[in-house]
């Protein structure tokens, strides 16, 4: 009984240049072990290497051989020369899901901030926290600025507006930062009589 060549390409590197003298003595002592129990007397049991390898090829005891023993061997023999190669990859191909894994998971979550931001821009752009209280939010009327929840009230001039506030409220936070402090600006309310 003849193998037929595998479908698997084996690319060997250094490390695999190590896994052919095992394999050669794995098969070569496989071989003797069959010419030993087999009933053939025209094959010789040869000594030396080159003979072995010959012998390899040229020896055609198979035949008598019981046809599962041969194939639970070249089956286990396959299954030793490629669980090394195969264990590697297996490491690397894992190190690369998880990457693509963490990749996918990042680009979805910037993809849902994003959609979450376009959604609710004009709602955002329209909200202006209370600077005090930090919960309400800041509304306007045609004579106050006030908040809805403490009793911040401002009283609107001819040029002050809730769009003033902002802007202004958005400098001060800019500058604040600009100075190298990371907490949040505390506001208090000084009134003038």
């Amino acid at each position: 009984m003849r193998g037929t060549p595998s479908s698997h390409h084996v690319d060997l590197n250094s490390e695999g240049l190590s896994l052919i003298p095992a394999f050669q003595n794995i098969v070569s002592d496989e071989l003797k072990k069959l010419k030993d129990s087999s009933s053939d007397n025209n094959i010789k049991k040869s000594t030396s290497k080159c003979d072995m390898d010959d012998t390899l090829w040229e020896y055609d005891g198979l035949h008598e051989a019981y046809q599962g023993d041969c194939e639970e061997i070249l089956l286990e023999m396959q299954r030793i020369f490629y669980e090394d190669l195969k264990e590697e990859p297996v490491g690397k191909e894992l190190e690369n899901y998880v990457e693509v894994w963490e990749e996918e998971e990042d680009e979805y979550l910037a993809r849902a901030v994003y959609e979450h931001m376009q959604l609710n821009e004009k709602q955002v752009h329209e909200t202006i926290w209370c600077p005090i209280c930090k919960q309400g939010e800041l509304r306007e009327n045609s004579h106050l600025i006030y908040c809805t929840l403490c009793d911040l009230q401002l009283k609107k001039g001819e040029e002050v507006n809730l769009e003033l506030l902002r802007a202004r409220l958005a400098d001060v936070h800019a500058e604040h930062l600009d100075h190298g402090c990371i907490l949040r600006p505390s506001f208090c309310i000084i009134t003038r009589k």
